[in-house]
């Protein structure tokens, strides 16, 4: 009989049961794994709640026209929509100060999704991000502003 190994970690303790068959590691390991992953996704949860706490919930017009000029609140309209497309969260009580990686969690998108969301925006408003462009916007607001000029710029 194969004798497994289980290592469970609860909150800061550790839970190790050695000699167990290995059907009663792995009944004892997916469970738990499940119950670890279900806690992460609320945390993450929890934690977007706290940083869109207390601010307003707009559409995509009324969110364009609150936090840009006029020239530009049409853009930053668009490319809310445009992000919505591509990530799992509301957006409704976002800021343009918001972070891709830290505040709006992109880091969690694979790659492709990534480059389909600068596809979508070059498609959207027929214009060229470079890499080194887009790897350089942090915040919703840099993007909004690398777009804007790029707009301006092409019809010029």
């Amino acid at each position: 009989m194969l004798a497994g190994v289980v290592v469970v970690i609860v909150g800061e303790g550790t839970v190790i049961f050695l000699g167990l068959a290995w059907y009663w590691a792995v009944a004892i390991f997916i469970p738990a794994f499940l119950c670890f992953n279900h806690l992460a996704v609320k945390h993450q949860e929890q934690l977007f709640e706290e940083h869109f706490q207390g601010r307003p919930v707009l559409n995509e017009k009324e969110f364009g026209q609150h936090y840009f000029s006029p020239d530009r609140a049409e853009i930053a309209a668009k490319l809310r929509k445009i992000l919505a497309n591509h990530i799992n969260i509301d957006l409704s009580r976002m800021n343009p100060a918001d972070r891709f990686i830290q505040d709006l969690r992109m880091d969690d998108l694979d790659s492709m999704s990534t480059v389909e969301y600068v596809i979508e925006i070059e498609k959207e408003f027929a214009i060229k991000i470079p890499d080194s462009a887009a790897e350089k916007m942090t915040t919703f607001q840099s993007v909004v502003d690398y777009v804007a000029e790029a707009v301006k710029s092409k019809a010029n």
